[in-house]
């Protein structure tokens, strides 16, 4: 706990300094950090991550990564151009493209890349490596931008489509059909087969032979 970096100890991935009444906080009398915010859970910080970035876009009409860190990071105390890049890496969003902050997939990575910078490489195998998904979702959702549903697209129903049900169900119905012939025929196959001269096992060959075609012309009689 101890070695951890000072924004994740906090539950305050995005280092924000105390000054904003934020939902989540410590209270008063629990406080040790007299710099940054502290918080219950990394929820609560997320949330306030996610509130500074879209009241960026809000107020200010920040909509790109630059203007966002420029911001966030100015350059009185911090390499923003690195930071800038780094975030544009890590979040895959070109450092001057629009982005919509009330829109989960501009948002979510840009807050992930951002965890990732203040705080460095964490134990998990993630994009931020410190918080799991649910987790940085759970915090998104109380800032009021949700994960989009994703449905699966739906097959249109067309000639070729209907065919090929029609295809599939008829199948089944084609190999009962040819069952009862085939199975005769390997019946008869089995004892040629094993009887060890090769004359009948030659002939045992043949009705099993015979037992495939059968099957196949049922199979393909049908399909016609």
């Amino acid at each position: 706990m101890i070695n951890q970096p000072r924004g994740i100890r906090n539950h305050n991935p995005g280092n924000l300094e105390w000054g904003d009444p934020w939902q989540g906080l410590v209270e008063q009398g629990k406080r040790t950090d007299p710099r940054f915010c502290q918080f219950q859970t990394p929820a609560w910080g997320i949330r306030a991550m996610a509130r500074v970035l879209i009241t960026y876009q809000d107020k200010h009409n920040i909509r790109t990564v630059t203007a966002a860190i420029n911001r966030w990071a100015p350059p009185i105390e911090n390499d923003t151009q690195a930071y800038i890049n780094q975030v544009s890496i890590n979040a895959g969003k070109g450092a001057d493209e629009p982005l919509d902050l009330h829109n989960y997939d501009d948002l979510e990575p840009i807050v992930q890349a951002i965890i990732r910078h203040e705080n460095g490489s964490g134990p998990r195998k993630s994009v931020n490596s410190w918080y799991d998904q649910d987790t940085i979702d759970e915090g998104l959702r109380m800032a009021g931008v949700r994960k989009p549903v994703r449905h699966a697209t739906k097959v249109p129903v067309t000639k070729e489509t209907a065919g090929a049900a029609a295809t599939g169900g008829v199948g089944a119905s084609q190999i009962a059909e040819g069952l009862p012939a085939v199975a005769d025929a390997i019946t008869q196959a089995d004892g040629h087969l094993s009887s060890g001269s090769v004359v009948r096992v030659i002939i045992g060959v043949v009705l099993v032979g015979i037992a495939v075609f059968i099957a196949y012309s049922q199979i393909d009689r049908d399909r016609k």
